[in-house]
């Protein structure tokens, strides 16, 4: 990671703690978190599912980091960075404490507030497979397949 990352993911982690104790703070039973990115004002947003504000923060790096990446590219590269950043110990401890209506998902949204990406969802009833499983799953049948049939050759 580059200090910009670096600078990126610790700014981020920091506005989803403060989004989360804001919301036990008001006693909010939620049901999604909404997560906006406005590269060209450089803002990180974190909305309710009201689409009330919960923390803001402004990141100088993120229009560097925007720049780094092409536009087609972009997008994937901050979903893959958002996971990051929810997967982190502290994050997830955070989330965990909220109080939730399952299923709740942190969820990018455009500019229009409108998803682009299911960032995490946490449900105890439920089990949730992301697309990269079945591709997973896909290639492991295959090499399991592939070497029950070399045995017959």
């Amino acid at each position: 990671m580059g200090d910009s990352e670096s600078t990126l993911f610790s700014v981020i982690s920091k506005t989803f703690c403060r989004a989360v104790e804001k919301a036990r703070a008001e006693e909010m039973s939620l049901t999604d978190m909404y997560v906006q990115v406005k590269y060209d004002e450089q803002l990180f947003s974190v909305f309710d599912d009201t689409e009330n504000v919960l923390a803001q923060a402004t990141i100088e790096e993120l229009e560097e980091w925007h720049g780094a990446n092409d536009d087609e590219n972009s997008n994937e590269a901050l979903i893959v960075l958002l996971k990051k950043v929810l997967a982190q110990e502290s994050v997830d401890k955070a989330l965990h404490s909220l109080d939730i209506i399952p299923p709740f998902s942190v969820v990018l949204v455009d500019g229009a507030m409108e998803p682009v990406a299911d960032l995490v969802t946490l449900d105890d009833e439920n089990v949730y497979l992301h697309d990269d499983f079945w591709e997973k799953m896909d290639k492991e049948l295959d090499d399991f397949f592939e070497e029950l049939m070399s045995d017959t050759k």
